[in-house]
């Protein structure tokens, strides 16, 4: 839904009194500009398909992995998708509290709000959950990024540096918004230890452009077994908002796999 037009509907809509929020400042702000503005940051996390990570406070300290995949400002709910991974015997039911954190544009993003319903998804049967629509969004707690394990099938590919200047081509192990784990042939300790720093290295997604980035590395470790080679642990720098938003697609796609194989399975 276009901002414009997101606008022109909530301009029609009262705000209840009991859903009045109190700015940071400690001033009240205006009923219908609060609301209009926690719809649209959360409208925006839709349309950008945006990680958002579920907690249940005082329940546990596992974090779920979801996305919101509807806002409705008429019925006062936004609408989350699955949870991954699977909550085992740890049961979600109505009523139930939750905390919601995300990331838009390099800005964290956090709101609190409760469960209306459970819905199962008519096409594949798996649950929807059916959120209160909260009555602030917050911009003050950074989440954590999402790490996802990588399968040489996916098709990911990164070519940094070596020591003589070529580009060496490397395997990557897992990838997340702040940055990426990989493995390349040989001992790169020398290296490493002289510069920590990976620049104009090349990250390939399969269908996208390439993504050209500098790398900082934050450990790494020779291994000897199954073959000479060095594990690296990274961090994305320079990586640049189309950057961002490519990677981000990236492990929406992989996730939503991962899931399906997993109920699969």
């Amino acid at each position: 839904m276009a901002e414009g037009a997101l606008k022109r509907l909530l301009s029609g809509l009262r705000k209840r009194p009991e859903q009045e929020v109190v700015a940071e400042s400690g001033d009240r702000e205006p009923p219908q500009a609060s609301f209009e503005q926690v719809v649209i940051r959360l409208q925006q996390l839709v349309e950008e398909r945006s990680f958002v990570e579920v907690r249940f406070p005082g329940r546990s300290d596992s974090a779920y992995q979801s996305l919101i995949l509807k806002v409705d400002p008429l019925e006062r709910y936004l609408l989350i998708d699955e949870l991954f991974p699977a909550h085992g015997a740890f049961f979600v039911t109505p009523g139930d509290e939750v905390e919601v954190t995300s990331v838009r544009r390099g800005i964290p993003v956090r709101f609190s709000s409760w469960i209306k319903a459970i819905s199962l998804d008519e096409a594949d049967g798996y649950p929807a959950y059916r959120l209160a629509l909260p009555d602030s969004v917050e911009a003050k707690q950074r989440r954590k990024t999402f790490r996802v394990t990588v399968d040489a099938e996916t098709g990911l590919k990164l070519r940094i540096r070596g020591p003589d200047g070529e580009r060496q081509l490397c395997t990557v192990q897992d990838l997340s918004l702040g940055g990426l784990g990989f493995s390349c042939q040989g001992n790169l300790g020398e290296m490493l230890r002289a510069n920590n720093q990976l620049k104009n290295s090349v990250l390939s997604i399969p269908g996208l452009p390439d993504i050209s980035c500098d790398l900082e590395v934050r450990k790494f470790e020779f291994r000897r077994a199954p073959y000479r080679h060095t594990v690296v642990g990274s961090r994305f720098e320079g990586l640049g908002s189309a950057g961002e938003k490519q990677v981000e697609q990236f492990l929406v796609m992989l996730q939503r796999q991962t899931r399906r194989g997993t109920r699969q399975n």
